[in-house]
């Protein structure tokens, strides 16, 4: 089940888990949420969290992908708490953490978001996301030279990630570094030539 999934053959791992769930009931639960999060079924997802912590009301890990599926949900009044429980369990759990940040954008809260986003990189400096989403805050408080240096945390941790050369791209473009935001977002529409916001940026920047 877990190779399938690894392998983001998802049908089959789904397949997988529904044989597993049949021959025990709470066996494959705490994966099931994350699993069917991941092709986008949501709701469901969120119904498989909500059994497994009926049986298990202290796993960290349902209550975090209950967080991230009720944020998916855009059901913001809800996902702070399932957020605040995995916390309770464990304080230093960095995608806790990153997830409240990201809340906190949502809701155009942007200053506020930059606290959770810093408590994750401090606890889990190689997590990539973290670093992406604090350099986007920055952009948003156009703390222009802030969000270049995240962007760029984030690069050197994962130098494929085409959403990270976006944000370097729009950086350097309200820094006006042009030739360098050129280069920046040439590289995003090699990494991903479907990426709409490295067209867009290109324009600008030739402009």
């Amino acid at each position: 089940c877990h190779s399938y999934a690894k392998l983001g053959r998802y049908t089959e791992a789904l397949a997988a888990y529904d044989k597993s769930v049949a021959l025990e009931p709470r066996a494959a639960a705490p994966w099931l949420g994350h699993l069917l999060g991941s092709v986008g079924r949501f709701d469901e997802a969120l119904a498989a969290y909500d059994r497994t912590l009926a049986v298990k009301p202290d796993l960290i890990e349902a209550w975090l992908g209950r967080g991230d599926v009720l944020f998916r949900l855009a059901r913001l009044d809800d996902a702070p708490a399932a957020y605040d429980r995995a916390l309770s369990l464990k304080p230093d759990l960095a995608e806790a953490w990153l997830g409240r940040g990201n809340l906190l954008v949502k809701l155009e809260r942007h200053e506020e978001a930059l606290a959770p986003y810093d408590k994750a990189v401090a606890l889990k400096p190689d997590l990539v996301q973290a670093w992406l989403s604090l350099g986007n805050a920055f952009v948003e408080l156009e703390r222009h030279d802030q969000a270049l240096a995240a962007c760029e945390r984030a690069l050197k941790l994962k130098p494929d990630l085409a959403d990270a050369w976006l944000g370097r791209g729009l950086s350097l473009l309200k820094l006006e570094r042009f030739d360098e935001a050129l280069a920046t977002y040439d590289k995003a529409r090699a990494l991903n030539p479907d990426l709409a916001g490295a067209w867009l940026g290109l324009g600008n920047a030739l402009l």
